[in-house]
């Protein structure tokens, strides 16, 4: 398998970690690190502290774990990070050296956001804002250049044919 980063994105609600959770499992000795955990762990320990700075907290959490990305897979590792990450926020993967990336944006419809932050399985509270806001941000991924990015914007199927083609193309990495 390749050293490479793939990171998991897209709005919330949209499946990325079941997405991660599913690529992680497919790619035997890769390393999965969720964005969401540490951040939750953070505010959980602190709430106070961060009410209303959560944005920024979320930001700074996400370099480190972009940070730990490249380096493990500079390391020689399968790094699979899922994070809801705008385009302007990779520079953590792009210093020198830098890994292999590609990019998989999960960029289902509004109404599948929302119906899917409704499901009893979600371990965080319901905030329909939260998914408007970020699916509307999301759609910036649409139109990024220069970076390897695969839209999956359809339905479970075109999910799994992508998870598919992704494994497949990394163990047959040298």
């Amino acid at each position: 398998m390749s050293t490479h980063v793939i990171l998991i994105t897209g709005p919330r609600a949209a499946g990325k970690s079941t997405f991660a959770a599913e690529l992680h499992q497919d790619l035997a000795g890769s390393v999965l690190l969720r964005v969401d955990e540490p951040f939750h762990q953070i505010i959980g320990e602190n709430r106070n502290r961060w009410m209303g700075k959560e944005i920024k907290l979320y930001g700074m959490v996400l370099r480190h774990q972009l940070g730990l990305a490249r380096d493990l897979a500079l390391a020689g590792s399968c790094v699979i990070v899922d994070a809801t990450v705008l385009p302007d926020r990779l520079s953590p993967l792009r210093e020198t050296p830098a890994p292999d990336v590609s990019v998989i944006a999960l960029l289902p419809s509004l109404e599948e956001c929302l119906a899917n932050e409704h499901r009893t399985t979600r371990t965080v509270p319901v905030r329909e804002e939260k998914v408007t806001a970020t699916w509307q941000e999301m759609q910036e991924w649409r139109r990024v250049t220069g970076v390897s990015v695969r839209i999956v914007d359809g339905c479970e199927v075109e999910r799994r044919e992508t998870l598919s083609v992704i494994v497949k193309q990394l163990q047959q990495a040298p």
